[in-house]
């Protein structure tokens, strides 16, 4: 008995592949097909005493005295026939690759879903097989060739929050939306994002809807205004009114919650309808009240900053991609490690934001290691450790934010420096420009909106 050769197997002594994560879909149809014209393709199998030397996690899911290697609709087809035996090669010698020949005969059938594929993907992460060996192994798929960068989303779709992805699995969103969802850590960003998308908003402005409102929030916080107004000083006549003055009785209230002074109101000048603030100046005259910005103003200058929130977080996946995927020991990437660190050296000094930018892009992808958990000691002990490859990474992760926050904080028209940025971002981390706003700052747009 040698691998290769092919046996008569009764279906009863054959079980399922504990690594294949397809759903059984058209068996039916598979059956009818094998009816008419036969079985085209044998099957193949690997004895379980083999197998379970090999994968004893799987024990419990070994039923029979035979796991089918690859074949299984083919074998649940055969058994709706109601057929005794059917063909299969033994295939002993691949017990090692058992998981990719599964990966790679699915793949190249076209019957995984995006998330049995990235599942398959997430096992082989585990088996120690870096992302750029996965899609090597991997090759042409039916669908075509695969790159490292789509096995590296294929499994950071894993993290989002259930509802999501069982959103993704129904097909009720698209895959591009649930990468764009990756921007949010917190599962309940994620959840307000999918209804959102669900409700009929395009990906990229519920991600910039979500960015916009966690920046307000985070500003209120830390002591900037809340997104309402806050009550407007009012003036007691003799310029020493507190900050926030309470309207005595008889005073009358403006919107927003602000008073004006006793004089005024004698006087009968108060506050009309769209005026902010009427602030007393102690002679019976109130000052102007501050100009609102026209209306038609306001839906541009919305759009231009959601705009740049939705790129900015885009650029940042992408960012993160290139750390979590790059490989600083192989020579043909030294040309990208210089660009970047020439880059970051004529860009203005950031290092404080940026290395905590990076390290916060290193936890996220598993390579912070080491345990300090504050960004300047943590690069005080790359420095201090000795491993050249570990201060390379901590380097060019440095650099890559760098130029990150450069180009997410430029908000004049870009120069050099971002442009430069975001082509390096197209050329290593396959990053796509999406929002008018910023296709229209690479050049991408004229500015009448046409390429």
């Amino acid at each position: 008995m040698r691998s290769g050769d092919r046996f008569e197997l009764s279906l009863p002594s054959l079980c399922p592949n504990p690594f294949n994560k397809r759903q059984m879909k058209g068996v039916a149809e598979l059956a009818a097909t094998i009816k008419e014209v036969g079985l085209l393709q044998d099957i193949a199998h690997i004895r379980a005493d083999v197998w379970l030397k090999y994968y004893p996690d799987t024990r419990d899911k070994i039923t029979a005295e035979n796991v089918i290697l690859f074949g299984e609709h083919r074998w649940r087809a055969f058994q709706l026939l109601d057929l005794p035996t059917i063909p299969s090669l033994l295939r002993d010698d691949k017990v090692e690759e058992a998981r990719l020949i599964t990966l790679i005969e699915n793949l190249r059938r076209s019957q995984l879903t995006v998330l049995e594929e990235a599942e398959h993907y997430q096992a082989l992460r585990t088996e120690g097989l870096s992302y750029e060996q996965i899609a090597e192994k991997v090759g042409e798929t039916a669908e075509g060739s695969i790159s490292k960068g789509t096995v590296w989303k294929r499994v950071q779709l894993l993290k989002l929050d259930p509802a999501v992805l069982d959103a993704l699995h129904q097909g009720k969103l698209a895959i591009s939306s649930a990468e764009k969802l990756l921007t949010f850590t917190d599962p309940g960003d994620q959840r307000d994002a999918l209804v959102l998308i669900q409700d009929g908003m395009l990906a990229a402005a519920a991600q910039a809807q979500i960015l916009a409102r966690k920046k307000e929030s985070a500003e209120a916080a830390s002591g900037g205004l809340p997104p309402q107004a806050s009550p407007a000083a009012v003036s007691n006549g003799n310029g020493s009114a507190p900050a926030q003055a309470t309207a005595s009785a008889g005073s009358p209230s403006l919107e927003g919650g602000s008073t004006v002074s006793n004089e005024n109101a004698a006087s009968g000048q108060t506050s009309g309808a769209g005026i902010e603030t009427a602030v007393s100046s102690g002679n019976g005259n109130p000052a102007p009240p501050r100009q609102r910005k026209k209306e038609d103003d306001k839906p541009a200058a919305d759009q231009y900053e959601q705009d740049r929130a939705t790129a900015a977080a885009d650029r940042d996946a992408a960012c993160q991609h290139l750390i979590e995927t790059v490989d600083l020991t192989k020579p043909e990437t030294h040309e990208m490690l210089i660009r970047i660190l020439t880059a970051a050296t004529m860009a203005p000094p950031q290092q404080g934001p940026a290395q905590q930018r990076a390290l916060a892009w290193l936890r996220r992808v598993g390579r912070q290691q080491l345990e300090e958990s504050r960004a300047g000691a943590y690069y005080t002990a790359v420095l201090e450790s000795g491993d050249e490859d570990l201060r390379r990474l901590a380097a060019f992760a440095s650099a890559l934010a760098t130029c990150e926050l450069r180009t997410a904080s430029r908000r004049q028209s870009w120069g050099s420096i971002e442009i430069g940025h975001v082509k390096f971002l197209q050329e290593y981390a396959k990053y796509v420009p999406e929002t008018s706003w910023e296709k229209k700052e690479m050049g991408l747009l004229t500015t009448g909106g046409s390429r």
